[in-house]
């Protein structure tokens, strides 16, 4: 595929010279415009797909086939199906059977079966002899989780520790060529206890009533006392982290454990599943105000930079600013509304602290967990502009693969795009974007030369 492309630039380059001798002065025609999508609708789920294919003259036989889908949300359109065509690549854009309705991923651990639907379409497709995962946010764990039990079979997912377990339903997933992670998160449940609100009480009366009043003025993170200052120089003590982060677990255990009566008494009664609302269970996130939190690797790793070059002499360090301002306190925490075993399979993990204290496989829904069970090539990518730059060398670190690389995207957004904010001068991140997809075609390019 390398040298079709270097091939075909040559002959580009001829052809424009020619005209140039020739005098020709008519401006160049405009670019072809990519072939439309082709929507597909699987069954017996409520899995959909849009199929993308890159432009049939610049490249007529596409043979790697990449599937990007997340937790629950609509990928129909992500960038990546826009980006990757346009190197070459079919892509096909998925949304599992819970899209949009978090609590309908009841057990999240069966999306994996409409990975598998996207799978099999496209090695069905004539030419693809290679299928890659792109994993980007909550399809980081989606896509690895995959991954993971079709390299090890259903007895890792079911393991005692799980609390909640694969079904057997899972057995036999066809194994894929690589996976390539987009600013993957560490997984929701791992999201979730960063994200708990710890000033709370752990009343099951409150709980059930849909309240939660705070009580604790020694965990506000927006109490003045404890280091909040505005406008992004807020910087929280060590030990005002470590009580919050303690908390926060604690809280999260403690849920754990409402979730996991709550739904043995539902199936004792034969009910299936019952209702689980957390009040101030979302979006707390320290990191979101003290920006020194996670912010940078701790060794030297590969930095893309907005020129193209690589940096690789130092850690990374974020560029991101600060996302929560002065009167953002209400919307700092929000409720989540979930069914007990949602919670359980999507939402929830075991800890001591929601930072360094993680236990990684009490979940499957856990990207470091399922790393170290996979064995295909890997590319991880963090952005520059965001916060999960040090979760993604831990990915790298922790990781199986024995083909495996890490980059940081300069100034890139979490969804791959300039972060206009982080520059201290216009433009200064404006090849983000290119430069991500770039990268993964080079890296692709290399592992699946046509």
């Amino acid at each position: 595929m390398i040298m079709t492309r270097v091939f075909r630039a040559l002959a580009l380059a001829g052809a424009l010279t020619m005209a140039t001798a020739a005098g020709a002065a008519a401006p160049a025609a405009p670019a072809p415009a990519p072939p439309a999508p082709t929507f597909v609708q699987f069954s017996p789920s409520a899995t959909k797909g849009a199929l993308y294919r890159p432009d049939p003259v610049l490249y007529p036989h596409p043979h790697v086939g990449v599937i990007v889908m997340h937790r629950d949300s609509n990928y129909l359109s992500h960038i990546s199906t826009k980006e990757l065509p346009k190197r070459g690549f079919v892509v096909l854009g998925m949304n599992p059977r819970c899209d949009n309705n978090e609590a309908a991923c009841a057990p999240w651990e069966n999306n994996a079966l409409d990975v598998k639907q996207g799978v099999n379409y496209l090695r069905g497709l004539p030419g693809i002899t290679k299928v890659v995962l792109l994993g980007h946010s909550g399809g980081g764990p989606t896509m690895t989780f995959y991954e993971a039990v079709a390299e090890q079979g259903v007895a890792f997912c079911q393991q005692p520790v799980k609390l909640m377990k694969c079904s057997d339903a899972l057995a036999g997933l066809p194994k894929v060529d690589g996976i390539l992670l987009m600013d993957a998160h560490p997984g929701n449940g791992i999201n979730a206890v960063r994200s708990l609100s710890a000033d709370v009480t752990n009343d099951p009366a409150v709980l059930n009533e849909g309240r939660a009043p705070r009580t604790n003025w020694r965990l506000d993170p927006f109490d003045p006392r404890n280091g909040y200052r505005p406008g992004g120089m807020t910087r929280y003590s060590d030990d005002f982290k470590s009580r919050y982060f303690r908390a926060q677990s604690a809280r999260m255990n403690y849920l754990i454990d409402q979730a996991k009566a709550r739904l043995a008494d539902v199936e004792a009664k034969g009910l299936g599943d019952a209702p689980f609302v957390v009040p101030l269970g979302d979006n707390a996130r320290l990191a979101q105000i003290d920006l020194s939190i996670h912010d940078s690797t701790l060794l030297p790793r590969k930095l893309l930079k907005n020129d193209g070059t690589v940096e690789s002499r130092f850690p990374v360090k974020s560029v991101r600013v600060q996302d929560v301002e002065p009167g953002d306190e209400q919307g700092f925490d929000s409720t989540m509304f979930l069914t007990v075993k949602s919670f359980l399979s999507v939402r929830a993990v075991r800890s001591t602290s929601s930072m360094d204290g993680i236990d990684w496989c009490s979940s499957n829904n856990s990207t470091p967990c399922n790393l170290q069970q996979v064995h295909v090539p890997l590319l991880v990518t963090a952005m520059g502009g965001h916060y999960f730059i040090r979760d993604a060398e831990q990915y790298f670190d922790m990781a199986a693969s024995p083909d495996k690389d890490f980059y940081v995207i300069e100034g890139a957004t979490h969804g791959g795009t300039e972060c206009v904010p982080c520059e201290k001068a216009p433009g200064q991140y404006s090849n983000a974007t290119k430069n991500l997809f770039d990268l993964m075609q080079r890296w692709m390019d290399k592992r699946f030369p046509a």
